[in-house]
């Protein structure tokens, strides 16, 4: 029977095998019991679904990314979403996780911030600009006008974002928005997208400042790699008012710097 809980962590397993989760899987058991879901491919050997049910993981598959137009780094959001929206019960809590390069030291749920959303640093003092990967994955995007907005500014890992459900659900959209097929189809082959995008909207933020909030800053004990960022609280509920005249959700960010 699969573990039950308030909250949810949610990866994506797709075209790799048990070597590329085991530290990942293993290393979240030893300290979570709670639900955990996972997407897959139905192409495999099978053998990674029968190891993830024997830790208690739910495979989803999740073969359409196949003709989506899309790199699997940014349609599995796409999933992320429908699983979401589907649910039968709202969770408390939902970590948005990559697999092949996080280890857990903690639970990821204890002892969390009062706050809807939170993401993570991927290090202090190397900004957007100064990166290759994260200039080219904005630039492709947004411009070199948008990669001007935000150059200056310390990167965010898209591969770990913790969340209330609404707000997760929210963040979701937003960063499906720029997903056009006239902007995806020639970036299919590469992969960083999403962090792009998660950049801008988290720096941009309908014009809501950066608040530096330090308050968070022992969850870097917690998920191996990274180092949390603080939002004004204003900013996932502009976005979500941009998006609909009432949103459900008074979604706050305020992420640790």
């Amino acid at each position: 029977m699969p573990a039950d809980g308030p909250n949810l962590v949610l990866g994506t397993a797709w075209n790799i095998g048990i070597p590329d989760v085991h530290i990942f899987i293993e290393s979240l058991r030893r300290h979570y019991r709670g639900q955990v879901m996972m997407l897959v491919t139905s192409k495999g050997s099978g053998a990674l679904v029968k190891y993830l049910r024997s830790r208690e993981v739910i495979p989803v598959y999740f073969d359409c990314t196949y003709w989506m137009v899309m790199h699997v780094q940014l349609s599995r959001y796409v999933r992320y979403g429908e699983l979401l929206r589907g649910a039968e019960k709202e969770y408390e809590r939902i970590l948005l996780t990559d697999v092949t390069d996080v280890v857990f030291q903690s639970d990821p749920f204890a002892q969390l911030p009062d706050d809807e959303l939170l993401c993570f640093l991927e290090g202090p003092g190397r900004t957007i600009g100064q990166s290759e990967n994260n200039r080219s994955w904005v630039e492709q995007i947004y411009g070199s006008e948008g990669l001007e907005r935000i150059k200056n500014y310390e990167i965010s890992c898209s591969g770990t974002t913790i969340g209330s459900h609404r707000a997760i659900v929210d963040y979701i959209d937003l960063l499906l928005q720029p997903a056009k097929p006239n902007l995806m189809v020639p970036l299919m082959k590469y992969r960083g997208p999403d962090q792009g995008i998660h950049n801008y909207l988290l720096r941009t933020g309908a014009g809501t400042a950066l608040v530096p909030d330090r308050s968070s800053i022992q969850l870097q004990a917690r998920i191996a790699c990274t180092c949390p960022i603080g939002l004004s609280q204003r900013c996932l509920s502009n976005f979500a008012r941009s998006r609909r005249e009432t949103p459900k959700s008074r979604a706050r960010s305020v992420l640790a710097q």
